[in-house]
């Protein structure tokens, strides 16, 4: 449809809001639905292209009924608590494929090198050098296992290289995706493999599985997750440089940072959570293990019940 054509199709709506914006019209409980629809007409003419003057001025348009409708302070609160429980996870269920694919490259990859270890365990050497197997065993033993790890002085200290490492390895893993997505994939098959080969190696030897298993559910809802969402919106916005549509690089790099800006945000609050549990709850000697898994558990479930539900009917 050319610009002209949807211009002629849409002024009448776009009168009854301006009227309703600026007083002349007193009934405004049709506002909701006539901003929703809105919000509609701005999200075609970005993905046609039309003038940047037409999309400036729905875009001003936008910004006033949605300061109508939620600009107070008193909804503040409100509007906040949506983004969290609405936006967030709609925005990731949209991009489902997405995140099937880096799923795909951490837990396939993963359970493909852990399979192989656990079955073959010399296979284990070409992943990791014997030094460093030693140094993972030794580091599960349940004799090395204190309470708090010295302290709440240790604790904070942990807190603190956690929150450096999680961070670090989810914004290696979104600057990836930016990059065309392969190097987050990489990324992704890369921790993945860590992981499978480590889990199978500790998971072997008696001493070390339940000390293993047990430090790694109690955060890995939060962290993976985390991680996965970071690499997911990188992708996205990589693909958006590699194929912007009808729209220039710039503006389309803007509508989809906007567009994926819960799920950069979410994902990169996720792994900073995980940090907090990894280093005052996950290395606790003072916490049964039968504790760790069932709070795991409960974990994973939350996680994944949050992302398949949350949301629904509410957009």
């Amino acid at each position: 449809m050319k610009q002209i054509q949807f211009e002629a199709d849409n002024a009448a709506l776009w009168t009854e809001i301006a009227a309703i914006l600026d007083g002349s019209q007193a009934d405004q409980r049709a506002l909701p639905a006539l901003y929703r629809r809105l919000c509609q007409c701005l999200a075609l003419c970005s993905q046609r292209g039309y003038s940047p003057a037409l999309t400036d001025h729905l875009q001003k348009m936008v910004g006033a009924c949605h300061r109508r409708l939620y600009g107070t302070v008193v909804e503040r609160p409100t509007t906040l608590l949506r983004w969290m429980l609405v936006d967030f996870p709609c925005r990731v269920r949209a991009e489902w494929r997405l995140l099937l694919i880096t799923c795909l490259a951490f837990f396939g990859v993963g359970l493909v090198v852990g399979l192989l270890v656990w079955y073959q365990p010399q296979w284990a050497y070409s992943f990791a050098s014997a030094q460093q197997l030693d140094q993972f065993r030794e580091m599960y033993q349940p004799s090395r296992i204190h309470v708090g790890r010295g302290g709440s002085e240790g604790d904070l200290m942990m807190f603190g290289h956690y929150i450096w490492n999680n961070v670090s390895i989810g914004f290696r893993s979104f600057a990836g995706g930016i990059f065309g997505g392969i190097p987050a994939l990489i990324s992704l098959g890369l921790n993945g493999m860590h992981l499978g080969v480590i889990g199978a190696w500790l998971t072997r030897d008696p001493t070390t599985v339940h000390q293993f298993w047990s430090f790694v559910i109690t955060h890995s809802s939060l962290e993976i997750t985390g991680l996965l969402l970071c690499a997911m919106s990188g992708i996205r916005l990589g693909l958006t440089l590699i194929h912007p549509g009808r729209l220039t690089r710039a503006h389309a790099l803007y509508t989809t940072s906007q567009t994926m800006f819960p799920v950069i945000v979410g994902g990169s609050l996720m792994t900073m959570f995980a940090a907090f549990f990894e280093a005052f709850w996950s290395g606790s000697g003072a916490i049964p293990i039968q504790v760790k898994y069932a709070v795991g558990g409960i974990g994973w479930a939350l996680v994944i019940g949050f992302f398949l539900f949350a949301g629904r009917g509410k957009q």
